[in-house]
């Protein structure tokens, strides 16, 4: 009689855990469809808001669109430092550095790919940079790019001010070019929104398929464990900053594709947005074994059309603005504790 009581004990404690284990699977899938759904949302409220005010739905989503690029390849860069548990206030300052270089490097030799190559090159560089305080000398991270934000800040303003107090004007106009064929595609917002595809997608396969993007995970979730098993932190912290270099390099080149002119001004919010972009695509700014490239795809177009949408709609109020960054925060903190609740599981992340 004992054993029989003993197997039905067991028994019944198994069908638990298995219920259990069945409920947060079940939580953690519902989890991972929020972000998408909450995107879908938002696009649906943009289109609704354009339809019932007589808004031009073409033009506006092509706002939507250059919003959601810029931040897309920031955030999607920026993704790999936060995936190790580190991250980046100077990253939006890093672009407008690049920028502003890769402006005038343009504005004195004409040629595009030269600008490109500069663009890339100086944001890894500047990275690369930050990387080295951070995992060699182990200066404290937030102290360190707090600084490093405001020296390329100043730098950036030093660079303007030397070509143009004014601004770096390039001089690019798709309309006033109509000969230059780089120009015409690469200044093509459609083209753009492909490369950002192709970018996200890359760095979706270093995540999830490449031993480096495995590791950053295990780093992010446990440097101790990580760093006992073998895996150099100094290496893969070197990695994650270079790529996020290169997002942040397409970020500034395809700035200047857009905006023409580079001012002190260019990008502004941009470096808060990325972050905020981050979150609401479902990653913790944590990082962990839960970090995903596409988090700040989704992210990204969830804020752009969340902007769009309160900027349509408040067009004639006074306080338009600041009422869409209250609600930007409002939503940003729901969905940081969302996160943090979905985390709260006996589970471990695998």
């Amino acid at each position: 009689m004992e054993n029989s009581s003993a197997a039905g004990t067991n028994l019944s404690e198994s069908a638990e855990q298995k219920r259990k284990l069945k409920n947060a699977l079940l939580m953690k899938r519902i989890i991972n469809i929020i972000p998408i759904v909450g995107m879908a949302v938002l696009a649906v409220l943009f289109f609704s808001v354009c339809a019932v005010k007589g808004y031009d739905v073409n033009s506006n989503l092509e706002i939507v669109i250059k919003k959601a690029l810029i931040v897309g390849f920031l955030a999607t860069g920026a993704t790999f430092i936060f995936a190790i548990g580190s991250f980046d206030l100077s990253l939006g300052a890093n672009m407008l550095v690049s920028a502003a270089i890769g402006a005038a490097v343009y504005v004195k030799t004409n040629n595009l790919v030269l600008m490109f190559i500069v663009c890339i090159v100086v944001c890894v560089v500047l990275s690369l940079i930050n990387s080295t305080l951070a995992s060699v000398f182990n200066l404290p991270v937030f102290v360190m790019t707090i600084a490093m934000m405001s020296v390329f800040m100043a730098l950036s303003s030093v660079i303007i001010s030397n070509v143009n107090p004014n601004g770096i004007n390039t001089q690019l106009s798709r309309p006033s070019n109509p000969g230059n064929g780089a120009y015409q595609v690469l200044g093509n917002i459609w083209f753009q929104f492909l490369v950002l595809v192709l970018f996200v997608l890359l760095c979706g396969f270093l995540f999830n398929y490449m031993k480096m993007g495995r590791r950053q995970k295990f780093i992010g979730g446990n440097p101790v464990c990580a760093r006992l098993t073998g895996i150099a932190p100094n290496a893969i912290t070197l990695f994650s900053f270079c790529i996020a270099g290169i997002g942040i390099g397409l970020a500034a080149f395809f700035t200047i594709m857009q905006d023409v002119s580079i001012s002190s001004s260019s990008g502004g919010g941009v470096g808060m947005n990325m972050m905020i972009a981050i979150v609401f695509g479902g990653m913790a700014i944590s990082g962990g074994p839960r970090s995903k490239a596409l988090a700040a795809f989704i992210g990204g177009f969830s804020l752009a059309f969340l902007d769009q949408f309160m900027t349509l709609l408040l067009l004639d109020s006074a306080t338009g603005s600041a009422v869409t960054q209250i609600v930007k925060a409002g939503l940003f903190l729901i969905v940081v504790t969302a996160l943090q609740l979905s985390y709260r599981t006996k589970l471990l992340p695998r």
